[in-house]
């Protein structure tokens, strides 16, 4: 009897944790219930990445999606339930037609694969003798930074705006 690779194995974990809690994200009505699921699939996602050798990715959805999306999602959902005062809810409106489009997209994704998975034993190391994720760290700190810099401006900019017009908008309230 062949050995059994854990690769494999914890990708199916992974992937299982993420459909079931992309499904209990799709069917509670709790909005803060919602966001808490995303997360969850979020961690199932980073989890795949970085068992399929791309760990920079995986690390990266977690800083970004998980550190910064859906702690302002958070926040939007606390102050929208502050000045509001109403009990944030979802409706769980046409299934049928998403569970079709969501059916259809399976068998877009799934299509390719028909001849089977392909699994690459990869070990990160290229010919320059750096792994990927050093490879996109030099690749972004010398060719790549005036746009890596503009873009920090541009998300701190936001940020900023934000909380302004957050700011604003309580004091309107009061």
């Amino acid at each position: 009897m062949g050995g059994v690779d854990l690769n494999i194995v914890a990708f199916y974990i992974l992937v299982g944790f993420s459909v079931f809690s992309a499904l209990g994200m799709l069917l509670t009505k709790n909005v803060v219930h919602a966001v808490f699921m995303l997360v969850l699939v979020f961690l199932g996602v980073a989890g795949v990445f970085i068992i399929s050798n791309a760990e920079f990715v995986g690390v990266t959805q977690i800083m970004i999606y998980i550190g910064g999306v859906l702690i302002l999602m958070m926040f939007g959902i606390m102050l929208t339930h502050r000045i509001d005062g109403a009990k944030l809810e979802s409706e769980n409106r046409r299934v049928l037609q998403a569970s079709l489009i969501g059916l259809g997209l399976l068998i877009v994704l799934l299509y390719p694969l028909q001849g089977g998975f392909p699994w690459f034993a990869d070990t990160g190391k290229s010919e320059s003798g750096f792994t990927i994720t050093e490879q996109l760290g030099i690749h972004l700190m010398t060719s790549e930074l005036l746009a890596l810099e503009l873009t920090a401006v541009l998300l701190l900019m936001a940020l900023v705006g934000a909380a302004y017009i957050a700011g604003i908008n309580l004091k309107k309230k009061e």
